[in-house]
């Protein structure tokens, strides 16, 4: 059975009760329905996203195919005539902001909370102003069906109201046998909490029955869909780009004026900081041009062919309007491959003759150094070339857990925060120099610092040793030997285990045979390595020798330096690192100078990898007094490899190409139902929110922006006070508030339909000079789809439902 069927997965996230005592598949049932329609839980990994992305757009389709019918019904005057459903509706849109206010007045102490049979008050109006909408809604939506839907119409809103019943169902169902408090954490649940979570699942369900009749109309189009068409529509996009707006040459044009000044105006802070600036300049450049260029083109192009009448031409011929659709995506996402490969190009030729001439400048201004006898100015220029080749590379790091030690000794997830402006992605901390306070990057299967001790999650650091220790050398082959000889060990204790069966002992003997034949043969290769490795030292040939070992582990480090004293001047402030085999014991130790802003080295000798399982832990120490040395998780790793720079440099404009995919979609969808100045405006307005407003629109979703919601904070912002104070309960206060509590959770749900450019963009990541993933590739992909995907039905269905040709 799968671990995700399994009851102890949510259990271990539960508070201290015990489980309820029901059959094991009714629990298994429930939590699998209770996942399945509540929206804040999902999975870990890409299932988990699958699941997230589709209930997401299952409620998207649950709001527009209501809207829908419930605007078809107003237009057809089914409902708002005045019947008796029409004052049920009605009432339901006076108790909203009714319930709304009895709660902000109750809370600013106005007046006491009331209950009605032990129910409160603001609990029965909401129950009441659902109730009302919903019958309201439930009589237009069917009556307008019967007048305009189809057969299927029906069965969807037959299969809407058996969602209904089975959320409310299940929730209540789990609220009875003491289920749900086991899941959300509270000490009891009532009935009142079965019906909350149950309209919740509800509602996702309803979702999954209006996402099935979407996706049967997909599929039908799909159907009808060619190639051919596709092409033709896509080439005739791109055919007028180039012709009515010039849109590829001016966006050439440009980058060629840039690049062509760029080196007068970047001047790097320092002189090892070359590579970065003009790397993050480059793809700066290259994203804001192509993504100008389609959030320009694509929400113009529609609305101008509709206002021209040159669609005209397009929809009365046998053309799908999802062709229509995707074939201007396929022509203007072939402009942006085009443009991006070009600026590729260019950029890679440039960055190499300065970037890589600088280098090379640098290097032979060393070894003239070298050759002066200028010794110190000789190493730091060799410093500086290898720190812009640093830059000028893609490694790939292997990193560690981060946790600390104070002063006293005493564990703890954070170091000693200075004051200093941190970064919410990745919080730095600090140790106290001449002190006991020491940082620790540990490696292998450890927990969490930041989880609970009681509630430990286990996070998999394991190092890949065969990585740093392949096999045909020296430590390679110990590291086997070793590894051999740990199975060995676990195997013989395994079968001495009283309850092992006749079957696991057979297995487990067969198992240890094999290990000790291949353990025999390892240990013959590392004695005859080890000896041919120590006669060519014998011999002189140093280099042979060094051939048949491991190469040197190298550890690289950024620390920074918060500095209480200016100190002893022309004296670095230096640290201690300890590198630890957490299987074996073996353990060596370094002190070195700290170069602050610059990439710290530290080659060891790579046996102590040898027999550590993929364990190790690495610690760090301030040895310099009154000062503090700063750090985060990612300043230190294992240096794994260095990549090609060139390709992780296009590896890094394929997210941009993917940010442009994603605008294009919310182009084409905003061109499909708008003037092409809204469309356009409307395209502007959502990636400024995906790429600079995304973490802003996070907290508002979670509530947790200092100062309250829109209207709160103008009032603070208009009375001048802070954000941390509680504003007097005024009447203005009161209704800001209850208008912030009306409008907070619509805008809230712009979190799940605003595109999160940001996690697109891996330019950083590359002007770091450290390796794009290709796992991080393919899940900025399934996500830029996610995103693209949607957006594009949805212009589809507006299209085919909008007359475009009358």
């Amino acid at each position: 059975m799968s671990s995700f069927l399994s009851w102890p997965l949510f259990w271990a996230q539960a508070a201290t009760p015990p489980p309820p005592d029901i059959a094991p598949a009714l629990q298994n049932a429930l939590v699998w329905f209770f996942l399945f329609g509540e929206p804040s839980l999902s999975l870990p990994g890409l299932l988990g996203g699958l699941l997230t992305w589709t209930k997401a757009v299952g409620l998207l389709s649950l709001i527009g195919w209501t809207g829908y019918w419930v605007i078809t019904a107003v237009k057809e005057r089914v409902v708002g005539v005045g019947k008796w459903y029409d004052y049920l509706g009605l009432a339901a849109l006076l108790l909203i902001p009714l319930t709304v206010f009895v709660q902000v007045i109750q809370g600013e102490k106005w007046i006491k909370a009331t209950t009605i049979a032990s129910v409160p008050l603001t609990s029965l109006m909401g129950f009441a102003a659902v109730f009302f909408l919903g019958v309201w809604a439930l009589i237009g939506v069917w009556r307008t069906i019967g007048r305009l839907g189809k057969r299927v119409d029906y069965l969807v809103l037959v299969g809407i109201a058996l969602a209904f019943i089975l959320g409310l169902g299940v929730g209540l169902v789990m609220a009875n046998v003491q289920l749900l408090p086991q899941i959300i954490g509270s000490p009891t649940s009532s009935w009142r909490d079965g019906v909350v979570y149950g309209a919740r699942l509800s509602v996702t369900y309803m979702g999954f029955v209006v996402l099935a009749r979407v996706a049967g109309l997909l599929l039908a189009e799909l159907a009808s869909v060619r190639a051919r068409r596709l092409y033709a529509i896509g080439r005739v996009t791109l055919y007028e780009s180039n012709r009515k707006m010039w849109a590829p040459w001016v966006v050439i044009i440009v980058f060629g004026m840039v690049l062509a000044f760029t080196h007068w105006f970047l001047q790097p802070p320092r002189a090892a900081e070359m590579g970065r600036l003009y790397v993050g300049t480059l793809t700066l450049l290259c994203s804001l041009l192509l993504t100008s260029m389609v959030t320009i083109l694509a929400p113009i192009s529609l609305p101008a062919d509709i206002q021209q009448q040159t669609i005209y031409t397009v929809v009365t011929k046998p053309v799908r309007r999802l062709e229509i659709v995707w074939g201007r995506m396929l022509g203007f996402m072939a402009l942006v491959t085009v443009l991006v490969a070009l600026f590729g190009g260019v950029s890679l030729a440039y960055l190499w003759r300065t970037v890589q001439g600088q280098i090379a400048r640098t290097t032979a201004a060393a070894q003239k150094a070298e050759a002066d006898g200028r010794t110190r100015d000789a190493n730091q220029l060799y410093e500086q070339a290898e720190q812009l080749a640093s830059r000028m590379a893609a490694r790939v790091p292997v990193k560690g857990s981060l946790s600390f030690l104070d002063s006293k000794g005493t564990p703890h997830a954070m170091g000693i925060d200075v004051g200093q402006e941190q970064s919410m992605r990745e919080p730095r901390s600090h140790i106290e120099g001449a002190t006991p306070a020491t940082a620790i990057w540990r490696y292998g299967v450890v927990p969490d610092p930041f989880s609970p001790p009681n509630r430990p999650v286990m996070l998999d650091r394991r190092i890949d040793v065969e990585q740093f220790l392949p096999r045909g050398t020296v430590e390679g082959e110990q590291n086997r030997m070793l590894e051999l000889q740990a199975q060995i060990v676990a195997a013989e204790q395994e079968k001495s285990r009283p309850e092992a069966s006749p079957a696991d002992v057979s297995r487990l003997d067969g198992a240890i045979a094999r290990n000790k034949t291949e353990l025999d043969r390892v240990r013959a290769e590392f004695e005859s390595l080890s000896a041919r490795a120590d006669e060519l030292k014998a011999a002189g040939d140093d280099a042979g020798a060094a051939a048949l070992h491991a190469p040197l582990l190298r550890i690289e480090m950024t620390f920074n330096i918060y500095r209480t004293t200016k100190g002893e001047p022309g004296k670095p402030v230096y640290a201690e690192i300890e590198v630890t085999n957490s299987s074996t014991g073996a353990s060596v130790a370094d002190v070195f100078p700290i170069k602050e802003y610059y990439t710290n080295r530290r080659d060891i000798d790579p046996g102590i990898l040898t027999g550590s399982l993929g364990n190790l832990k690495i610690e760090v120490r301030c040895i310099s007094p009154t000062q503090y040395l700063g750090m985060a998780e990612s300043d230190l790793y294992l240096l794994s490899e260095n990549g090609n720079f060139g390709r992780n440099y296009m590896k890094g404009l394929f997210g941009i190409w993917l940010q442009a995919m994603v605008l294009t979609a919310i182009g084409v969808f905003a061109g499909t139902f708008l003037s092409w100045p809204v469309a356009l405006l409307t395209t502007i307005a959502f990636f400024i929110a995906g790429q600079l407003a995304f973490g802003f629109l996070i907290d508002f979703t979670r509530q947790a922006i200092l100062g309250g919601g829109p209207f709160e904070s103008l009032i603070r912002l208009v009375t001048h006070d802070n954000q941390m104070s509680e504003l007097a309960p005024t009447a203005g206060v009161v209704v800001a508030k209850t208008l912030d509590s009306l409008v907070m959770p619509i805008m809230s749900m712009l979190v799940y339909v605003v595109p999160n450019f940001q996690v697109l963009d891996v330019s950083n990541t590359v002007a770091d000079g450290f390796a794009v993933d290709w796992r991080l590739m393919v899940g900025n992909t399934l996500l830029a789809v996610a995103y693209a995907l949607p957006f594009s039905i949805a212009g589809y269905f507006i299209l085919k439902n909008r007359e475009v040709a009358a």
